[in-house]
């Protein structure tokens, strides 16, 4: 490859590095959630302004595989919609590049972005791909001596609702699948879609316990094999706080795990 692209977290920025040509191009991210748009048709059950949005069928409909899958993510978008929820991309700290030309980001918002060479804003984007963080009190946040001594300000007040962080992505290179990682128990599989209207569908699972902090994938060529489907090894960095931060913890050891993905997906294996 002659090209590389590296994202810059707090300045929310995409760089396209021509290596060649010793030049770069530079595209803005900082994306946020459209609820005005998607979750009001929704939760009005107005079905010609569902109609009207396109996106909105694209993205309850396509993106998931199973009913099940449709069904959790259209209870979240009818309860974020009631709270008027919104969440604004303030860091950019994963990217994978789908081939010379489009790349996927994701950051803190939860948000997938997908970014093509031709435009400086995203063409597609996927909000809350791992869902949102389970909810909490502020009494889950102070002591028992404070809450004592102030019973006023230790009602329970509900904390505000929280995407989870966009951690890790990896690519198949130069074919229409990607992976995400977060910490919500899974590691999602994507698959660009066909024609000309850009954009991806979620196509598969894979179920991870703990902060995922890094992913990589490798295909397997048997040598003389000519096959077009080759199997792929998918590594996922596992570790029970985030990268970035000790901020947060869950029950999970500090492994790096392997999976066997082959492309008859009869079979399957992890390590």
């Amino acid at each position: 490859r002659e090209q590389a692209v590296t994202t810059g977290s707090r300045d929310k920025t995409l760089r396209l590095w021509k290596i060649a040509d010793e030049a770069q191009l530079v595209f803005r991210g900082g994306s946020t959630t459209d609820q005005s748009r998607i979750t009001k048709a929704l939760s009005e059950g107005k079905q010609d302004a569902i109609e009207a949005a396109a996106d909105v069928r694209a993205i309850i409909e396509q993106n998931h595989s199973t009913t099940q899958h449709a069904d959790e993510y259209r209870d979240l978008l009818r309860s974020l919609a009631a709270e008027n929820t919104e969440f604004c991309e303030e860091s950019v700290d994963a990217v994978a590049m789908i081939d010379e030309e489009t790349y996927v980001t994701g950051g803190d918002s939860g948000a997938l972005c997908l970014w093509s060479v031709q435009k400086k804003k995203p063409v597609f984007i996927h909000h809350i791909a791992h869902g949102i963080q389970p909810t909490a009190t502020s009494t889950d946040t102070v002591s028992a001596t404070a809450a004592a001594a102030d019973d006023e300000n230790s009602s329970a007040t509900r904390l505000p609702t929280r995407s989870r962080w966009i951690t890790a992505l990896a690519a198949v290179p130069f074919t229409d699948m990607f992976f995400s990682a977060s910490s919500d128990g899974l590691v999602r599989l994507w698959r660009m879609r066909p024609g000309k209207t850009p954009g991806f569908d979620m196509v598969n699972t894979i179920p991870v316990t703990g902060f995922v902090n890094g992913l990589a994938v490798r295909e397997l060529t048997p040598e003389g094999s000519l096959a077009v489907r080759k199997d792929i090894i998918l590594a996922v960095a596992v570790g029970n706080e985030p990268r970035l931060g000790r901020w947060a913890k869950e029950k999970a050891r500090n492994v790096v795990r392997l999976f066997h993905l082959p492309a008859n997906p009869s079979k399957s294996s992890s390590s």
